[in-house]
């Protein structure tokens, strides 16, 4: 899953895979793929946090100008559609909220839970698998290395015996050019030559040899490479299948173009703006602030004299004078 540095086209046989040491990068991916997954749930559990925020702003917006827009002088169909907006933003609060949570609580702990038990450790050696996969590539390896390492010393000899050749070659070219050399000294250049000649056809020989027996013995390196190389591809193949399936997961609860909770919203909203119906505000405005209004219109009102009230102390003194029983004070 951790994409590597390209490299240089003239380095592409150092860094070959079948190269000594180089499948370090696939026992190395473990680790990577370790990481990466601590990644990712630290980059979704930071949009959790933009969710959550987005949710809060939307419910703080909706509050904020439910409470303006009820107090301003708009009426009928208008206000509705106005204040439709308002309900609509406090369940897109709502489904923001829930997505939040969703990556917080579900996709969050699914990857870390995981990752748990897929990554299992191995006391002071770091991964399990990545050190059983180290393990199994240098047992490989080994023999092969141990073959090519021979290879290279006997090369390099052959390639100095060849210098050597080529050193004896020009002083024997030179000597049989140079008229004043005697018979026997430029003999001795061209002894010099041939045994120059010879030591280089014997260790070539011996590389050829060499080489014969890293050739030899390179398919059964390559298969036993191969093996331990397949087995840590499944290993990855699973790793990207789950990611695969968390990232999908994930896209479903953010892709809200297709939350039917959302069509729902801006359906019900669209509905309301298109309820606007300015001839019905009209007829509502006039019917109750306007010439619709019932009234009375001026006429002659006819006098009605008031009713008179008797005062309450007159009242009670006759009630007293007139109660049964009552003696008049002297």
């Amino acid at each position: 899953m951790a994409s590597l540095p390209k490299e240089p086209p003239e380095d592409a046989r150092k860094q070959s895979f079948w190269m000594p040491g180089n499948y370090v990068r696939t026992v190395h991916r473990t680790e990577q793929s370790f990481q990466a997954c601590n990644d990712i749930v630290a980059c979704f559990m930071e949009r959790a946090k933009v969710e959550k925020q987005y949710a809060q702003q939307l419910s703080q917006w909706s509050s904020k100008w439910k409470s303006i827009v009820d107090s301003r002088p708009l009426y009928g169909s208008l206000m509705r559609a106005w204040q439709c907006f308002f309900t609509s933003t406090e369940r897109l609060s709502a489904l923001h909220s829930s997505i939040s949570q969703s990556l917080v609580g579900e996709e969050g702990e699914r990857v870390k839970t995981w990752q748990k038990e897929t990554f299992p450790k191995k006391i002071f050696c770091g991964f399990k698998e990545s050190h059983e996969n180290g393990t199994s590539f240098s047992r490989a390896q080994k023999p092969w290395s141990k073959k090519l390492i021979k290879l290279e010393k006997v090369r390099a000899a052959y390639h100095k015996a060849c210098q050597r050749e080529q050193a004896a070659q020009d002083k024997e070219k030179q000597a049989n050019e140079n008229s004043e050399m005697s018979p026997e000294k430029k003999q001795k250049f061209t002894e010099a030559r041939e045994k120059a000649t010879e030591e280089k056809e014997k260790i070539r020989d011996r590389y050829e040899k060499m080489l014969e027996d890293v050739t030899s013995y390179t398919p059964r390196y390559m298969e036993e490479m191969e093996a331990i190389f397949e087995q840590s591809q499944e290993e990855e193949r699973k790793r990207i299948s789950f990611l695969k399936q968390a990232f999908l997961s994930i896209h479903r609860h953010l892709d809200i173009t297709n939350n039917e909770s959302v069509k729902a919203v801006y359906s019900e909203l669209h509905d309301t703006l298109m309820s606007i119906n300015e001839q019905e505000d009209l007829r509502w405005w006039k019917n109750n602030h306007g010439p619709g209004m019932p009234t009375d219109w001026p006429k002659i009102e006819e006098w009605v004299p008031p009713v008179k009230k008797l005062k309450r102390r007159k009242r009670d003194q006759r009630g007293k004078e007139g109660r049964p029983g009552s003696v008049p004070e002297s």
